[in-house]
């Protein structure tokens, strides 16, 4: 079997993977090894099969990674629907306590020291599974 072909078999199986794990690197590489067999077909050496496809792949990874890192995060998302809800103090003292939120009791703290837990209390911002909170009207 010609380099070529063994070039685009692994891009074949390379992009029948990625179809299972949906995070696009492997059709990057998959990619990759379709340069490298193209290279091949048109008689290149083996150096510049293996050039071909790590520059592809290299070039391609890196941009992946932009384009993942500069998406939105539905995680963070989810975390801004809670901003500004208001909030049921459970316990309170010196600026930390607990609080009900959707049905469940949560670990809150307040966002400054006048803070103060006898008026309404709106959520500023999610650290992990604590609340951060601020009377309500309050910047």
């Amino acid at each position: 079997m010609q380099a070529y072909m063994w070039w685009w078999v692994l891009a074949a199986v390379l992009v029948g993977v990625e179809l299972t794990s949906g995070t696009f690197y492997l059709l990057v590489y998959g990619g990759a090894a379709v340069a490298a067999g193209v290279a091949a077909w048109l008689g290149a050496g083996l150096l510049v099969q293996l050039l071909a496809a790590g520059v592809i792949a290299t070039l391609g990874t890196l941009a992946l990674r932009h384009w993942k890192r500069n998406t939105d995060h539905p995680e963070r998302s989810l975390q801004d629907m809670d901003i500004g809800q208001i909030v049921l103090v459970e316990s309170w003292q010196d600026g930390r306590g607990q609080v009900k939120y959707r049905g469940a009791l949560w670990d809150a703290e307040a966002e400054s020291a006048s803070v103060d837990s006898t008026r309404v209390l709106v959520i500023r911002a999610v650290k992990g599974n604590t609340l951060v909170l601020a009377n309500q009207g309050e910047k």
